[in-house]
C-alpha cells in the first residue's frame, strides 16, 4: 500500500512539474507561486491532463447560450439515448478519480439515494432529463447502481469542463441556454440553478 501510495505521489508530482501554471487572471506564474498560493473561499487548483496546464480557478460556476439541440442530438446519437429537448437536461459529470471522490464517508448505497433523492426534488421544479457521464470510470461509487456513460469523443469534456474540477460537476441543458459549476457541489445548487434556467 505504501509503495502504492509512493507511486501515486511520484506521478502527481511530475504531471506538476511538467505543467505552465496560471493565476484565476490566466496569467502565466512560477510552480512556486502556484503550490504557495492560500486559495480563498471556494477556489480551486484545476488542471488539464491533455495541455499539461494547471491553474486557480475562482469563478465556480459559468451561463449562457449554445445550441443544446446539437448537444443533445450528438448525445443520443453517441449513446443511443433519448433524451428530449423540451425538458432541461441535467448532465452530472465525473472526471476521473481524485482525492476528492475517493475519500469520504458516503458508499455506493448512500450516494445512489442522494443521486436519487436530488432527481425527484429536480422533476418537483420541472421534468427534468438527468445523464451521468465520465471521462474515466474510476473512483465512480454508484458505477454498478446508476447507468454511467463514457463521455462520447470527450463533448462534455471539450465544451464544458475544459479542467479536472475535484469530485464532479454538473450543466444543466434548456432551450439554447447553458449553467454549469465545476467540482464539488451540494444537491441545492443544482435545484437552484435548475429554477433560474427554467423561469
Amino acid at each position: 500500500m505504501r509503495k502504492f501510495i509512493l507511486a501515486a505521489l511520484l506521478i502527481s508530482n511530475f504531471a506538476w512539474a511538467q505543467s505552465a501554471f496560471f493565476d484565476e487572471n490566466d496569467n502565466a506564474i512560477t510552480k512556486e507561486q502556484f503550490h504557495g498560493r492560500k486559495l480563498k473561499n471556494g477556489e480551486l487548483k484545476v488542471y488539464n491532463d491533455s495541455l499539461k496546464t494547471t491553474k486557480i480557478l475562482s469563478e465556480r460556476s459559468e451561463s449562457g447560450e449554445i445550441g443544446s439541440g446539437k448537444i443533445i442530438d450528438q448525445l443520443n446519437a453517441s449513446l443511443g439515448l433519448k433524451l428530449k429537448e423540451d425538458r432541461p437536461v441535467i448532465i452530472i459529470y465525473h472526471p476521473g478519480k481524485d482525492r476528492c471522490n475517493s475519500t469520504g464517508t458516503s458508499t455506493p448505497e448512500s450516494a445512489f439515494l442522494w443521486f436519487k433523492e436530488l432527481e425527484k426534488k429536480a422533476n418537483k421544479i420541472q421534468k427534468s432529463e438527468f445523464i451521468h457521464i465520465y471521462k474515466d470510470k474510476k473512483g465512480v461509487k454508484t458505477i454498478n447502481k446508476i447507468k454511467w456513460h463514457k463521455d462520447p469523443r470527450n463533448i462534455i469534456e471539450n465544451t464544458f469542463f475544459k479542467y479536472h474540477y475535484p469530485c464532479s460537476s454538473y450543466v444543466i441543458l434548456y432551450k439554447n441556454k447553458y449553467t454549469s459549476y465545476f467540482g464539488e457541489f451540494p444537491p441545492d445548487y443544482i435545484l437552484r440553478d435548475l429554477e433560474a434556467i427554467t423561469p
